[in-house]
């Protein structure tokens, strides 16, 4: 059965394996699936033509000594909303920009290496763009877990 984007269970079932560990050979795919390797090799080469797949790396907060993670409620100015959060997501400190529902317009999540970094980007950089009106500022003291969506 097939979702909207046209991926079967074959294909779901590919990348459930690759979600668990995106480094796994086609050969151990194959075996713990009991799908062919080549139908996997398809299957992903055109999964990544079709652009639903990308391949990254995600670096650790300790290795890339970004130690203090953020997450901010933001209000913005209703006539410069658009510019604000495009100005947001321009931030290399900013690694995700969602637009929200409810009291606040936006909530984004900002990384430093330590709270002194974190205070001057939001003082010199964050409440500086034009059109943020009001910031909730929550510091993350422990990541219990952290996840991309499920398949």
């Amino acid at each position: 059965m097939e979702n909207d984007l046209g991926l079967d269970d074959t294909d779901l079932s590919i990348l459930r394996l690759l979600r668990e560990n995106a480094r796994m050979s086609y050969l151990e795919m194959s075996r713990r699936s009991g799908i062919a390797d080549a139908t996997i090799q398809h299957r992903l080469k055109r999964m990544r033509k079709k652009g639903l797949i990308r391949f990254t790396v995600t670096v650790s907060p300790d290795a890339s000594r970004y130690q203090v993670m953020a997450v901010m409620l933001v209000q913005t100015d209703t006539e410069k909303h658009d510019e604000a959060k495009m100005a947001l997501a321009a931030l290399p400190e900013v690694t995700e920009v969602y637009g929200i529902l409810g009291e606040h317009d936006l909530l984004i999540k900002v990384w430093a290496k330590d709270l002194e970094e974190l205070n001057q980007t939001i003082n010199d950089k964050i409440r500086g763009i034009d059109g943020i009106e009001d910031l909730a500022e929550m510091v993350m003291v422990e990541r219990v877990k952290e996840e991309v969506a499920p398949v």
